[in-house]
């Protein structure tokens, strides 16, 4: 293992510790030893992480983790030490990553080919934040269906984090977004990303057929799935 000249790597640091599956009282925050980076991998001072819904089925036990175990997967940090095979010029990176294991530690550890680069400038916790919600949204709107200036773009769950992301990139892009969200707080957020109209979920089909004069949405963006599937395939 090939570790940065300052600060040193210590032995131990802290981390939230899973030991037995249950509610929000099973994250404990214990001191441990800091985990060494396998071939391949690097090893992040953590700076921070993001939280996701994985974490609350790793935790509660829907899904099966082998305990104890630290939770997050999600991360962004400086690169401290590098596993064997890993190019020296990491050292010292700033970086972020969806594919880290114990984000939720003051160190964690994650496959070199899989960092993404954080430019001078942006703030860390910020790039934290972004890989698994940042990419997916960038995917959806670059490479499922690219969106196009001009485009009616429907986004379910706009409110969300992908959802809000997803706005702003089709906006960006000169599409025209109509979300979705259950509270008005919630429409409010979503119009403040950029969306032409946030609605309640009855009120998508006419506000569709409104803005578009009955011609109907370019593509839909469904995150939420079977309550929403039927309407999805009717403002298209």
């Amino acid at each position: 293992m090939t570790t940065a000249n300052t600060p040193a790597v210590p032995r131990t640091h802290h981390a939230v510790v899973v030991s037995a599956t249950g509610g929000p009282e099973v994250l404990q925050w214990t001191e441990t030893e800091v985990p060494s980076p396998a071939p391949g991998h690097v090893l992040v001072r953590t700076a921070a992480a993001g939280l996701n819904f994985i974490e609350t089925y790793q935790r509660s036990g829907v899904y099966a983790m082998d305990l104890p175990f630290t939770p997050g997967t999600e991360g962004s940090g400086e690169v401290v030490a590098l596993g064997e095979g890993v190019d020296a010029s990491l050292l010292g990176a700033r970086v972020a990553t969806a594919t880290a294991t114990g984000a939720y530690a003051e160190h964690f550890t994650a496959p070199a080919d899989r960092l993404l680069a954080v430019p001078e400038g942006v703030d860390l916790a910020e790039a934290a934040a972004l890989p698994l919600q940042g990419m997916t949204a960038h995917y959806l709107c670059r490479s499922t269906f690219p969106v196009e200036e001009g485009h009616t773009v429907v986004v379910t769950a706009g409110a969300g984090g992908v959802g809000l992301l997803l706005t702003q990139l089709a906006t960006a892009r000169g599409a025209r977004v109509v979300t979705t969200a259950s509270t008005e707080e919630k429409r409010e957020l979503s119009r403040g990303a950029g969306a032409v109209a946030a609605v309640d979920y009855p009120d998508l089909a006419a506000t569709v057929a409104e803005l578009t004069d009955g011609e109907g949405a370019h593509v839909v963006y469904d995150g939420v799935g079977k309550d929403t599937f039927d309407t999805s395939l009717e403002v298209l």
